[in-house]
């Protein structure tokens, strides 16, 4: 994936998108889109993590899920695989759920997120999980479905409404693998 280089004027804009200035934003993010660069996805994030107006968070939010590039999906899964944007996974899964890219090869990522965080993370996840193109490789299911034993291996005997997403998930994922096993038998 070569990505193309961040200029001045990107950078620019970053800084004006920061500045709080709805010409200036506005601007920003028409330059930012424009653009088509996906290296600064990461950047984006950053001054998500960094700014706590919500005006700025719903324009980056907006801007991130109208990316059209397909290499974007790497770098929004790398992302909400990194530590370091704990804090906007929620945030990260609900711009791919209102994105135009197919993540369907990354099911498996999702049912991991879906286990690992909170409800709303849950949620999302499955959300993101049930709308979903398909059609899904059969090791990804697999790796899925380890991800969701893992997951109940350490059930707790009190059920939480977290518990009740990952079941949903789980049948989700088991009615994509009866799919693929029946598609196995036709052929």
């Amino acid at each position: 994936m070569a990505r193309k280089k961040i200029t001045v004027p990107l950078k620019k804009a970053l800084v004006d998108l920061e500045s709080g200035e709805q010409k200036k934003m506005d601007k920003a993010i028409q330059t930012i889109a424009a653009s088509g660069n996906i290296a600064l996805i990461p950047a984006l994030l950053n001054l998500l993590l960094q700014n706590s107006n919500p005006l700025i968070e719903k324009k980056i939010m907006s801007l991130m899920a109208d990316v059209t590039d397909s290499d974007a999906k790497e770098i929004f899964i790398e992302s909400l695989k990194n530590d370091q944007y704990e804090s906007l996974k929620t945030t990260l899964i609900n711009i791919v759920w209102n994105s135009k890219l197919d993540f369907s090869e990354y099911i498996a990522e999702f049912v991991a997120l879906s286990t690992q965080g909170d409800l709303m993370r849950a949620i999302e996840c499955l959300t993101v999980i049930e709308n979903l193109t398909g059609p899904f490789e059969e090791h990804h299911l697999l790796e899925s479905q380890l991800y969701l034993k893992e997951y109940y291996s350490e059930f707790r005997k009190e059920r939480s409404q977290k518990d009740e997403i990952i079941a949903e998930i789980a049948v989700f994922i088991q009615e994509q693998n009866d799919g693929i096993d029946a598609d196995l038998l036709i052929e």
